[in-house]
């Protein structure tokens, strides 16, 4: 009787090069093919200014280590056995983006809706969950999160995104020296960092997208922290919501976004909506595609984005 098994390749050599052409066909000039143009842009800009890159790299490998310590400490950890189904979401998204598997804590914050990774060179990344923030979303939401989350490692937004938490959160603000360096940033450099947290931002809502196969616990998610994530039960109406960008992008109103690293959340909305008609989308996700579909090319959908989320434009 034949043997099965003889028939599956084990090949680990033939598992590489399978995995290592799966993900380059999604990259292009070594950015992920999803990634929002004016992210990639802008952090290359950043790096051109004289000092930034060696004090941020500077100030990131004296924080990660310590942060590494704090979170073993004060928070819960997440395996197989602990948080399962967090598990298996990181493990998800990790795999349908090609990265290695964060490592996830649960951290007890109450009242107060964020995640956030960290990731730099030579250091395993972390995911950082909120306990409100996974008490008040639903799985597929949280998933959503998640895979946010997992955009940043898989965009090497590193260095950059650790210095926006600390901007934005003060995350490790009080570790020795912290504060020192952040001295050092001039109000251009700070102006500068905000503007690409935006950019990366919408690169990151579009690998929550792709993990979870749609926008639409993207979207609600958005609308969750944009309300604080009521458990009163009370959906929020996403459509009632964007009406509120129609009266803010012609005033004076947006320009506040300007020392905001984040995007306004109706902005992120309208921003998600686009991507699910885009061909970025479709090619991580293939099976979805019917005949005819009229899809943006990439080009398309960062120029229709890019009017939602530029501040000083305000685009419709």
């Amino acid at each position: 009787m034949k043997n099965p098994t003889q028939e599956i390749n084990i090949s680990f050599d033939d598992y590489v090069r399978e995995r290592t052409e799966r993900i380059g066909r999604r990259m292009e000039g070594g950015v992920p093919n999803y990634a929002f143009a004016s992210d990639y842009a802008l952090r290359q800009k950043i790096n051109q200014i004289p000092g930034v890159f060696t004090v941020f790299k500077a100030l990131t490998s004296h924080m990660v280590p310590v942060m590494r310590q704090k979170f073993m400490r004060e928070a819960t950890r997440v395996t197989p056995n602990q948080f399962p189904k967090i598990f298996a979401m990181t493990k998800d998204c990790s795999e349908m983006l090609g990265i290695g598997l964060p490592t996830v804590y649960v951290q007890p914050e109450i009242g107060q809706l964020n995640a956030f990774a960290m990731a730099i060179e030579d250091s395993e990344p972390l995911v950082i969950l909120y306990s409100s923030l996974v008490e008040r979303t639903t799985d597929q939401e949280l998933k959503a999160v998640i895979g946010h989350e997992c955009g940043h490692v898989h965009n090497n937004h590193g260095i950059y995104n650790l210095i926006v938490e600390i901007l934005v959160n003060g995350v490790g603000v009080n570790l020795p020296g912290v504060g020192d360096i952040l001295r050092l940033l001039t109000a251009p450099i700070q102006i500068a960092i905000r503007t690409w947290g935006r950019a990366a931002e919408i690169t990151c809502d579009r690998a929550g997208i792709i993990c979870c196969g749609e926008a639409d616990s993207t979207i609600s998610v958005h609308g969750k922290f944009q309300s604080g994530g009521l458990l009163s039960g009370q959906a929020i109406n996403v459509d009632e919501l964007l009406t509120q960008y129609e009266a803010m992008r012609e005033t004076p109103v947006r320009l506040q976004e300007l020392v905001s690293t984040h995007p306004a959340g109706v902005r992120r909305i309208l921003a998600a909506r686009e991507f699910v008609h885009s061909e970025p989308f479709y090619s991580w996700h293939p099976e979805m595609k019917t005949p005819g579909m009229r899809l943006y090319t990439k080009e398309e959908l960062d120029s229709r984005c890019k009017r939602y989320v530029d501040v000083m434009k305000g685009g419709k």
